[in-house]
């Protein structure tokens, strides 16, 4: 008798021990799930206050709004100054894609947070192009892949 108390207690112990274990296990999950959904939403929202600041100094800016149109429809008027200032805005430009890209990469920036910055990236309309190549070099192989194939769809259309 006293055998088959010690084994229903072990039985029940062995029980609650793997309904623990379980419990936990679902916990660790939950959080899991809910620390991944912080991640990417404050990496959009990082990446979105980044975009929102480079967009916000270019249109208080006049003197940077001027030399992007002058640089859209006369690029070869410009003087030496207003070229460096363009290569500068486009170097931040270029670097905040390529933030958004490896986010997208690493799995913190979803697929359709990275359409909003790849319509921009390639972007056919855009005068990007003639100047990719002053940047090429800060950028990660994947990202300069990614932009080339954007050429590439253009050059066979």
């Amino acid at each position: 008798m006293n055998t088959k108390k010690g084994g229903a207690l072990k039985l029940s112990v062995e029980a609650g021990s793997a309904l623990a274990v379980l419990l936990g296990l679902v916990f660790v999950g939950l959080e899991l799930r809910q620390n991944t959904a912080a991640v990417e939403a404050a990496t959009f929202q990082a990446i979105t206050d980044a975009s929102s600041g480079s967009l916000l100094a270019r249109a208080s800016s006049d003197e940077l709004m001027r030399i992007s149109l002058k640089a859209d429809t006369d690029f070869d008027g410009l003087t030496e100054e207003e070229r460096y200032r363009l290569f500068y805005l486009d170097r931040s430009n270029w670097v905040r894609y390529q933030n958004a890209y490896s986010q997208w990469q690493r799995g913190t920036l979803t697929d359709e947070d990275w359409q909003l910055y790849s319509a921009v990236v390639c972007d056919e309309e855009s005068s990007w192009k003639e100047r990719f190549e002053n940047h090429r070099i800060i950028l990660s192989q994947g990202l300069q892949s990614y932009v080339d194939a954007c050429l590439a769809a253009y050059s066979s259309e």
